[in-house]
């Protein structure tokens, strides 16, 4: 029986070197997203605007999370710049590597997977979406650390 010992160790040790970490989104991230609004949102009259936001995430808790973004910059094709946004990160949860937020309300949505220090899927912007009108969409990531890319 002893002699079995060392090898049902090793086994147990090997599983757990080889299973991956649950993904944990706590912490400071830099973000970056492309939305593109279609004409009928009457931004641009006729043309489609297309925004990119940077700004920087701060989130805590598990798979239920909660958190503030801030220094969001918004700059569009059609030259509306508005830098400085700030407001809470809400209905956070992540589940299986999937996670998903809102910004201030249900109007913003990311979803999307996390992989270690970063993560990235699709927002929707359906703030102005009002009965008839196409909501925004677009893609958004997100990384944590010095290595950001």
């Amino acid at each position: 029986m002893n002699a079995r010992l060392p090898a049902v160790l090793a086994a147990a040790l090997l599983a757990l070197t080889c299973t991956e970490p649950s993904p944990s989104v706590g912490g400071t991230w830099r973000l970056t997203s492309s939305l593109t609004y279609p004409p009928d949102f009457d931004i641009a009259p006729g043309q489609a605007e297309v925004c990119a936001d940077t700004g920087v995430l701060t989130l805590s808790g598990g798979n239920v999370f909660s958190g503030t973004y801030d220094s969001l910059t918004i700059a569009c094709n059609t030259g509306s710049n508005v830098p400085g946004n700030s407001g809470l990160v809400i209905n956070g949860a992540l589940a299986s590597g999937t996670v998903s937020f809102e910004f201030d309300s249900p109007d913003w949505l990311y979803v999307g997977t996390v992989h270690g220090d970063s993560m990235g899927g699709a927002v929707t912007d359906s703030l102005n979406g009002q009965p008839g009108r196409e909501a925004a969409t677009g893609t958004w990531s997100a990384c944590k650390g010095r290595l950001c890319k």
